[in-house]
């Protein structure tokens, strides 16, 4: 996956290949909804899943949660961005508001992919029914927004 460090997501991807994903996504009592038509990977044990479009490989949305509450400098530092993303550069750090009026942390970031192109990231983070959700949309700079995905993004609410 570009951007992102190869260890973690490999064995991630190498362990939902092999049937052993555990089933359960972390998307479960959330009102996220990815773009109507992208493949989803299978849950792993409800942390994490990833969503892609059906023709296009350089495009993700993907949904991470954490059992525990997590500060956005857990998740958002420079040092934290740089460990995860290649030659980052935050364009973007803000305070939001999702789902009327619960806060979240929205940063906004480029970097550049193993095939050389410049991709963009755009990630939510949230607190929610006790555990942490931390959503990230993937794409070239050169790709339009898909308004589902980005819409998605700050679908990390509790199901009421």
């Amino acid at each position: 996956m570009r951007l992102l460090g190869g260890g973690a997501l490999g064995i991630i991807a190498l362990v939902t290949a092999s049937g052993c994903g555990f089933g359960s996504s972390p998307a479960n009592g959330l009102q996220f909804h990815p773009p109507a038509g992208w493949r989803s990977s299978p849950g792993f044990m409800g942390f994490i899943q990833f969503w892609r479009p059906p023709t296009d490989d350089r495009e993700v949305l993907m949904l991470f949660k954490s059992p525990k509450q997590l500060q956005p400098s857990d998740i958002f530092s420079d040092a934290r961005l740089h460990d995860t993303l290649k030659n980052v550069t935050v364009e973007r750090r803000s305070s939001i508001l999702i789902c009327g009026n619960q806060p979240a942390r929205y940063v906004e970031a480029r970097g550049s992919s193993a095939r050389g192109e410049q991709d963009r990231v755009d990630m939510v983070m949230t607190n929610a029914a006790g555990s942490t959700y931390f959503a990230m949309y993937v794409r070239p700079v050169t790709s339009p927004t898909n308004p589902m995905a980005e819409a998605a993004l700050q679908e990390l609410c509790a199901k009421p």
